[in-house]
């Protein structure tokens, strides 16, 4: 058995007796070796220890986060730190009390509530740096992923940074779809100011080419201050991000600066002699007075000839529009008018078409129960004359419709008649029908179906992308751009109907986000239905789940007498994501009953 190895520091190396803390041995004089001491190995560990920290700070510091997609979000990441990279599609919400932002951000997966607090809320406010709808955003923080909602709280002012979108000048009726989270400017009169609740405000907006409705959130006015004072009338100019409310576009503010009040007489105001009236004003909004000569009803509305001393114009009043005016009733002969709206040409003569009720001013006629006769003015000095009329144009003989392509068509043709054919590219629907976009493969052009013919249209459903149709119409010119307009329902002939791919039955249950804008079949039954301004919310269910679908008025009507709850459906339409919520947009339904 080999000797124990002696203590270093306590026995002597060279007489191997004890000698304790001492550095030289009492007995032989030796050096002793001694032990280092443990505070210094201690202190030497505390030093690498910091010295550690203080280079994965630096290496930290250095790296970049790397960007998450919001879709790629999932329950595992709660609390952890991420950078998102998205525009900015809601927002901002601020609540002074609470010092505190909301906004939503969207990528190409998904949408994200977003929100900022105290510090950081005051930081961005006094630089400036409040994310705002339309803004492209790039920023970090930490993720808070519930069972029911996920969100995302900004870390910093510093790791938020914001590129505010640029605006462009367009007309009302050119915003389309691919305006959407756009900024643009348009010009126009104030028509119409209403809040639907509390902390909205929709300011409805028109040019010669159409309407549109301004949203100005309450927090916007919180943030910033008030807008500028105006009236209804008032000539003003607004840029706003283009958004979609149910399928129609408005304007969203992001600041009270970018609505200006324009150095402009207020439309409401002016009112313009009838024999004043020319085809440099069509498309205008003007406003005229005069006196009722003739009522006469139609299938859709009332028309009405107003006359004034120069002369007279035909006053076209949808029914929907019609039934709103209080005291309709009154709209008599020999009733005064006033009315603010559109101008328009039909087969060479002047129309007015209000866009609202309160664009109409109806006073009873002083004595419209008594003798209808119009009185001799050479029998009676005191009679009232009757207007004198504007001279209408002499019809030429109408020519047969010539079959034209859409390129060789131009703003020269106007009032023609012709006949083209092409496929339907895009359907939308209005107040007062439905346009349709044709393409023929040598140009596109504005199919116009108003009400009263779409109605009677047998072939109505039919009408949808991919479809060829055969229209002889009018063609018309607005807003510098190409229409054709069938006077008939028999003017349009359906040649082809559109070729609807095979899409094989999906459960509700398996679709996801990595559905959006694929189009999908699903079957089951209508487990709930509700009205929206522009359609329906259908809620179908089957042994999976349930699935809001979203139809729209030109896929409604040939279903609705079929609308009852439990009734079995087949839908085919687009993934959607509106609001959080999952939804399918129909193209096409089929009810069994």
């Amino acid at each position: 058995m080999s000797a124990t190895q002696p203590q270093i520091g306590a026995t002597c190396p060279s007489c191997g007796r004890f000698v304790g803390p001492l550095e030289k041995c009492p007995y032989c004089g030796a050096d002793i070796q001694k032990r280092i001491p443990l505070k210094f190995i201690r202190l030497a560990c505390l030093v690498l220890a910091i010295l550690g920290i203080a280079l994965l700070v630096y290496a930290a510091s250095g790296a970049t986060t790397p960007t998450t997609k919001i879709n790629d979000i999932g329950a595992t990441m709660n609390y952890a730190y991420v950078r998102i990279q998205g525009t900015v599609t809601r927002g901002p919400l601020y609540d002074p009390d609470q010092q505190s932002l909301r906004f939503y951000v969207a990528d190409d997966t998904g949408e994200i509530q977003a929100a900022t607090f105290r510090d950081v809320t005051q930081q961005l406010v006094a630089q400036n740096k409040i994310p705002t709808i339309g803004d492209q955003i790039t920023t970090e923080g930490t993720l808070r992923v519930r069972d029911d909602f996920t969100s995302f709280n900004v870390s910093s002012a510093d790791k938020l940074q914001l590129t505010p979108p640029s605006a462009r000048d367009i007309a009302i009726q050119q915003i389309g779809y691919d305006d959407e989270w756009h900024y643009v400017v348009v010009k126009g009169d104030v028509r119409e100011i209403r809040e639907p609740y509390q902390g909205l405000a929709l300011i409805t907006l028109g040019d010669a080419s159409g309407e549109l409705d301004v949203a100005v959130n309450a927090d916007i006015e919180k943030l910033y201050g008030a807008l500028p004072a105006f009236d209804l009338g008032d000539a003003v100019q607004v840029q706003g991000v283009v958004t979609y409310f149910r399928d129609t576009p408005q304007l969203v503010l992001r600041h009270p600066r970018d609505f200006t009040k324009l150095a402009i007489d207020n439309t409401a105001a002016a009112t313009v002699h009838i024999g004043e009236l020319d085809a440099a004003r069509v498309n205008q909004r003007v406003q005229v007075a005069g006196d009722v000569t003739r009522v006469s009803k139609f299938s859709q509305g009332v028309r009405a000839t107003i006359a004034d001393d120069t002369g007279e114009i035909t006053l076209v009043l949808w029914q929907d529009l019609y039934d709103q005016i209080p005291n309709a009733n009154e709209l008599q002969q020999g009733a005064r008018v006033s009315v603010l709206g559109k101008l328009s040409q039909y087969r060479g003569e002047f129309e007015i078409q209000p866009q609202r009720a309160s664009d109409v001013k109806i006073s009873a006629a002083l004595a419209q129960n008594n003798a209808t006769a119009v009185p001799n003015a050479a029998s009676e000095p005191n009679a009232t004359r009757e207007p004198t009329q504007t001279p209408r144009p002499t019809r030429e003989p109408t020519a047969a419709p010539v079959a034209r392509t859409i390129a060789s068509l131009t703003q020269a043709d106007q009032n023609a008649t012709v006949i083209v054919q092409g496929k339907i590219a895009r359907a939308s629907e209005f107040s007062q029908g439905m346009r349709y976009t044709l393409d023929d493969g040598s140009g596109k052009i504005t199919l116009l179906i108003w009400k009263d013919v779409l109605e009677k249209l047998s072939a109505r459903a039919a009408l949808k992308p991919g479809a060829e149709v055969r229209v002889t119409g009018t063609l018309d010119v607005f807003n510098n751009e190409l229409e054709i307009v069938p006077a008939n329902a028999g003017d349009v002939e359906l040649v082809a109907a559109a070729v609807v791919p095979t899409v094989s039955v999906r459960t509700i249950a398996s679709i996801s986000t990595n559905d959006l804008d694929q189009t999908v079949f699903i079957q089951g039954t209508i487990a709930d239905a509700a009205d929206f301004s522009a359609g329906k919310y259908v809620t179908v269910q089957d042994d999976s789940g349930k699935i809001r679908v979203t139809v729209f008025k030109n896929v409604l009507a040939p279903i609705q007498d079929k609308l009852a709850i439990g009734a079995p459906i087949s839908v085919r339409g687009k993934v959607n994501v509106f609001r959080g919520e999952m939804e399918i947009v129909a193209d096409e339904i089929v009810i069994e009953r």
